[in-house]
């Protein structure tokens, strides 16, 4: 047995932190490894965004009814138009956590955990490319473009965690294939979470199929280059097993059934997220250059390997479909591109124009900026989540005037302002429609486009509002607006930054001042 002395330790001491210091000394005066960590870095900024997904209020308030009653809601419980229909809420568990976290530290710790998980998704992600061979200028440009590509569909949103974990359970698919292990294992309890966070668990066990299927049909074709047949095995296993695992969630097997049925509910309403990507919005031009060059990148000598060349056919088709896939199109196609990237840089850049060790400062500038980068952008969403961005963004006016009604209030509102007025307002308000638009099904939803188009044909947007006994309308100027000033017994009470309020019948309740003048004005 060897005996450390005093003097041994410090010598070992000072020989790891001497490894450590000229192991970042070559970081920093590698100005392509300097880049590279630097957009690592920086891609945390796409994820943080507080107010961008209108749905994150009621899925606070779900989530404090959750924690509140100890129990998952079964029936609907915030709209007046299907109160008591039958609810599946499947993204129970985030629901909770957002409001265990907002009890926490407020909106603004909710952003800061999501943008976390979304930048989890964006390191997953460069690990597979650096598994591939890209190197880091390959990894930063990759990282970078699909980052931006995945941007508008990120935030503080549920389907966040869908993106994470099809990320993580790819890279455990792969490298269990890659190195064997016992790390397919860790599968089946990553499909049991994922089954109570949101239902695109269903995504992440269809890509993994996907997955196994190519590597199987490969080592048919190509068994010199196929994977090790035991580590298929335990792969197709570890599958198997996370399709059961997947069933422990409130619903039960049902889950799958409602996973499949709201792709096709959804994507029959005018809900841009699930609409196929209109590149004409500069929104989408990241993703447009992400698949245009994914195809050129084979043409100029990059080798798309068949299983990339499957995962990527199907991130496309995916994203093709709806705008909200956009996100696991990214994540599936950029390693790929990272890789290809790589390669087409090695043939084509000679040796001599190569990067080559600079001084130290300028990578710690580069990796110093970044860092600036990301507090700014934490800071703009600390502000953004305050009381005062809140109220620069939503109705907060209205809400106060609408919390001094006798009784409890119908509102309708429009479709993104509805989870907001239910997380102010409820249980003193209902509303007509908002996000959670499954439980309230086609036709409610098909009646609100009228009701906020105006319509002037039967029934008519002011027989609907007639019929549902709507008591208040919260919307902006429109023809809709048109006919409450001029119908009898609406009274306009309130333009709260282009909102404007309306009530029915009395509404002497509604006088008095609601915020201060340069927010809104009485009308």
């Amino acid at each position: 047995m060897t005996t450390l002395t005093a003097p041994d330790v410090a010598v070992a001491t000072r020989g790891t932190g001497a490894s450590r210091a000229r192991r970042l000394a070559e970081l920093l005066s590698d100005p392509w490894r300097a880049l590279g960590v630097a957009v690592v870095l920086l891609v945390a900024v796409v994820g943080l965004d507080a107010l961008g997904d209108p749905d994150v209020w009621w899925h606070l308030r779900l989530g404090q009814w959750i924690v509140d009653n100890h129990r998952i809601p079964t029936t609907e419980l915030f709209s007046y138009t299907a109160h008591g229909h039958p609810l599946l809420a499947h993204e129970w568990l985030s629901d909770t956590l957002f409001a265990l976290l907002a009890g926490a530290g407020g909106l603004f710790l909710v952003a800061l955990v999501m943008g976390a998980v979304a930048w989890s998704a964006m390191l997953a992600t460069a690990l597979r490319g650096r598994a591939r061979g890209a190197g880091p200028l390959a990894l930063a440009l990759g990282l970078a473009l699909g980052a931006k590509a995945a941007q508008p569909v990120l935030g503080t949103r549920p389907q966040v965690f869908t993106v994470a974990l099809v990320c993580w359970t790819l890279w455990l698919a792969e490298s269990y294939l890659r190195d064997g292990g016992r790390r397919r294992w860790l599968l089946p309890p990553l499909f049991l979470l994922w089954a109570n966070l949101h239902a695109g668990f269903l995504a992440g066990l269809g890509i993994l199929t996907l997955l196994l299927a190519v590597e199987t049909l490969r080592r048919r074709l190509q068994p010199r280059a196929a994977i090790a047949a035991d580590h298929l095995r335990g792969l197709a296993a570890a599958i198997g097993a996370s399709v059961l695992a997947a069933c422990v969630n409130p619903a039960g097997p049902l889950l799958y059934r409602f996973a499949v049925m709201t792709t096709a509910t959804e994507g029959q309403k005018s809900i841009i997220e699930w609409q196929s990507p209109n590149f004409h919005d500069p929104g989408m031009w990241a993703l447009l250059a992400l698949l245009v060059t994914l195809a050129a990148l084979p043409a100029l000598g990059g080798r798309l390997d068949v299983r990339d060349a499957a995962l990527a056919a199907a991130g496309t088709a995916m994203a093709l479909l709806a705008v909200r896939n956009t996100a696991v199109c990214v994540v599936l196609v950029t390693p790929a591109w990272m890789a290809m990237a790589g390669e087409v840089g090695r043939r084509h850049v000679p040796l001599r124009t190569r990067a080559r060790a600079g001084p130290i400062m300028v990578g710690a500038t580069v990796i110093g900026t970044a860092l600036l980068a990301v507090t700014y952008a934490g800071l703009r969403t600390q502000t953004a989540a305050s009381s005062t961005g809140v109220a620069a963004a939503y109705p907060s006016c209205a809400t106060t005037v609408l919390l001094r009604a006798p009784e409890s209030q119908r509102v309708f509102t429009s479709y993104g302002t509805g989870g907001f007025v239910i997380d102010r307002l409820w249980p003193h308000a209902a509303v007509y429609e908002y996000g959670e638009s499954i439980s309230l099904g086609t036709t409610v939803f098909a009646d609100y486009l009228r009701i906020a188009a105006g319509a002037q044909t039967s029934p008519t947007a002011m027989q609907l509002l007639d019929a549902s006994r709507t008591t208040a309308v919260l919307f902006p100027k429109s023809d809709l607006t048109a006919e409450l000033d001029a119908a009898p017994g609406w009274l306009r009470v309130l333009d709260d930054h282009g909102m404007l309020l309306y009530v029915r019948g009395d509404a002497s309740w509604a006088a008095g001042p609601a915020c201060s003048s340069s927010a809104a004005h009485t009308g």
